[in-house]
């Protein structure tokens, strides 16, 4: 009768703790939660770090009746909550930061990890290494290199037209809304793999704050400097993020990109050059692109820009000398030209198009003996290519092609054609002027 009891007993008593097993004891509801989106770091006073983050503030369905008497003020249109920590590491300041922040600070949500300039110059990988141990920040998350310190970019996300946050940084960066003039992976994973491989040039999306727009102003000229000796107007794609003129909206920008020589920012490129570096890598995306007009040197002309085949990278080696061919083919549709040159005729389209060849030849080019040869980083990946030459990856290693990069002889074989001239084929002319 015992040996029985005790049976049924052991049967009963995993029954009765099977529902304490099924219990979420560590649950945390969203509504305790603090959802860091934006995550700067500059160089601190101590030798350490200050990090600064931006906060989504939480949506109040009382915020509409909170503010009966009258217009609402600053503090009710805030998307984000931004302070700033000095820490050794991003764990240890996310620790100190629950001390004046009731809601639990969390990671799985951000957006963006944000490099201030000085710390960039010095040297990113410290910061990189301890990063990408949290358990809590994703690969997927977009790197900024910003000019100057990453707290002043971070206190401007001042979104206009937006109110949530989470998708004005999602439309910001989203590399199918932005076009080519930001590197098209910038995603951590992308610029840590860059930086673990020899030679690789790690590349960020270049950010910039605008205090000017922030205070209304802007740098748009008003037309009274314009000057008549100016023979040529200049490219909108040569500007860098922080120098675009222009006024109203967010005060941030988002354009061009950062390159880095090992751990450390070697330079920045504008728009174009970035277009361009996409382009040589195989990862362009549909936009804009402007060039010189071939028949009149006072106008630009845009044209609607695609890869018609994927870029190609074809490598030599002979002994220690390494050339590589650069295989593009490009077409698109003529979006604006403020000519009156009528391109959709053989000859005047056959000129247009070699002239938009030579232009990305020579583009390509310079961007190619600035990174190759001034900067000595590999942003095209040919270390990639190169390193299947090694029979053992410590060859490889001991091959050094940092060492090796600036002997590096390069041809271009780009291509162009025309596909469409825009709704209106002909150019737009003054009525008197009509020939008859």
């Amino acid at each position: 009768m015992k040996g029985l009891w005790r049976n049924g007993a052991s049967l009963l008593f995993p029954l009765f703790c099977w529902p304490l097993l099924t219990g979420c004891w560590d649950r945390l509801d969203p509504e305790n939660m603090a959802f860091i989106m934006a995550i700067g770091v500059d160089q601190g006073p101590r030798n350490d770090y200050i990090y600064t983050f931006a906060v989504a503030m939480p949506k109040s369905s009382s915020g509409a009746a909170g503010g009966g008497g009258g217009g609402s003020n600053d503090s009710s249109q805030k998307i984000v909550d931004v302070f700033s920590v000095e820490g050794d590491n991003l764990a240890a300041t996310l620790l100190a930061s629950q001390s004046f922040v009731a809601r639990r600070l969390t990671l799985i949500h951000s957006k963006v990890f944000v490099l201030g300039e000085g710390i960039a110059r010095q040297g990113v990988m410290p910061v990189l290494s301890e990063v990408v141990r949290n358990d809590e920040f994703r690969r997927t998350v977009n790197i900024l290199t910003t000019k100057g310190q990453a707290n002043a970019f971070i206190q401007h996300i001042k979104p206009k037209m937006e109110k949530d946050i989470n998708l004005w940084f999602e439309l910001e960066l989203d590399p199918h809304n932005i076009g080519a003039v930001t590197p098209r992976n910038s995603r951590f994973h992308d610029f840590i793999a860059d930086m673990e491989q020899p030679g690789t040039g790690g590349m960020t999306i270049l950010s910039a704050a605008s205090p000017d727009v922030d205070k209304g102003k802007g740098n748009i000229s008003d037309g009274e400097d314009s000057s008549e000796s100016e023979s040529e107007p200049p490219i909108t794609g040569d500007q860098y993020a922080g120098s675009l003129r222009r006024s109203g909206e967010v005060p941030v920008d988002f354009f061009g990109s950062a390159v880095y020589k090992g751990q450390k920012l070697a330079g920045f490129l504008t728009g174009a050059e970035t277009k361009t570096l996409n382009m040589l890598r195989g990862e362009f995306e549909k936009t804009i692109w402007e060039f010189r007009d071939p028949s009149d040197p006072k106008y630009n002309l845009s044209i609607n820009m695609n890869s018609q085949k994927k870029a190609r990278m074809n490598l030599k080696r002979t002994k220690d000398q390494i050339r590589v061919t650069f295989h593009v083919q490009m077409e698109g549709d003529l979006m604006g030209s403020l000519s009156t040159v009528d391109y959709t005729q053989p000859e005047n389209r056959k000129k247009l198009e070699r002239s938009i060849e030579n232009q990305m030849q020579d583009r390509a080019s310079d961007l190619l003996d600035k990174t190759l040869y001034k900067w000595e980083s590999d942003c095209f990946h040919i270390g990639n290519r190169l390193r299947a030459n090694f029979p053992t990856l410590q060859k490889w290693y001991a091959y050094k092609w940092r060492e090796h990069i600036k002997e590096t002889k390069y041809e271009l074989d780009i291509r162009f054609r025309m596909r469409r001239h825009g709704d209106q084929v002909g150019p737009a002319v003054e009525g008197d002027k009509l020939k008859k």
